[in-house]
């Protein structure tokens, strides 16, 4: 079940990347998280951004297509949209970090992450996987109750309030739900053992008891028990390792592919 975490990050920041981002993140990271650097960033008399080298990006002279994938191509209207989108998230984010906004990287990341998606689509449709509009609105539904809202419509509303268009979202949980089919296709993961869940317990709240008795507060108080917790738990570790299993395909699936990228 696509977690609600999930898809905020996926509809925040975009397309799923290639590249796996912090530990226990997993490749749903992209480009947009990873854009502060040294220099700064500003906007080019034509409109058109300056990266944190002196680099402006200029839509209208990349390459189009700017890559192919197994022979589909990947064009230039399609990496703008993303670009841009990912670029706005970037300087809000670099802004209220006070750090500038890294664009070459970005422009690499967005690139990265548009190859995966296409890998990602031509593997669902060589294992005849895809997500309909009944399996979409059925996880909106579960989406919404763990939210506390009534309906996938309200999440939609919702999400719209923040500037997120219901196809985007729709298509987004698509994508998402599609990436678990391709992990269970391919072999799934493990659930957490009971073992396991009580060590990831342990490890996250080693030091929590002390901490709160240095601040004069009842360590107890602090750590909540394990029963309380356990279902959360379990449901960050299988992320972990759902994360890691999609990493793996997507190295596989991009060794085995023909890409050429032209950025």
């Amino acid at each position: 079940m696509v977690g609600a975490l999930a898809l905020a990050a996926a509809l925040t920041l975009g397309a799923c990347s290639a590249q796996e981002g912090p530990e226990g993140a997993g490749p749903g990271v992209d480009a947009a998280t990873a854009t502060a650097g040294d220099g700064a960033t500003g906007t080019a008399e034509d409109g058109s951004s300056v990266d944190a080298a002196g680099t402006t990006v200029d839509p209208d002279e990349l390459p189009d297509p700017v890559a192919e994938v197994e022979g589909e191509e990947i064009s230039r209207a399609d990496f703008v949209e993303v670009f841009e989108q990912q670029r706005d998230a970037a300087r809000q984010q670099a802004e209220a970090a006070g750090s500038p906004v890294d664009e070459a990287a970005l422009r690499d990341g967005v690139l990265e992450s548009l190859v995966a998606s296409e890998l990602l689509r031509q593997e669902g449709e060589r294992l005849g996987l895809e997500a309909d509009a009944e399996e979409v609105d059925a996880e909106l539904a579960s989406l919404a109750e763990q939210n506390g809202l009534g309906s996938a419509d309200e999440l939609v509303a919702a999400l719209g309030e923040q500037g997120l268009p219901e196809e985007q979202v729709r298509e987004e949980m698509g994508r998402l739900l599609l990436i678990e089919e391709i992990v269970a296709e391919r072999g799934g993961v493990e659930p957490p053992t009971e073992q396991e869940l009580q060590d990831y317990y342990a490890e996250l709240t080693e030091g929590m008891d002390g901490a709160a008795a240095t601040d004069g507060a009842d360590g107890a108080e602090g750590v909540p028990p394990f029963e309380d917790v356990r279902d959360v738990l379990e449901q960050q570790l299988t992320e972990q390792r759902e994360n890691e299993a999609l990493t793996t395909i997507l190295d596989e699936l991009e060794a085995d592919a023909e890409i050429t990228r032209h950025l």
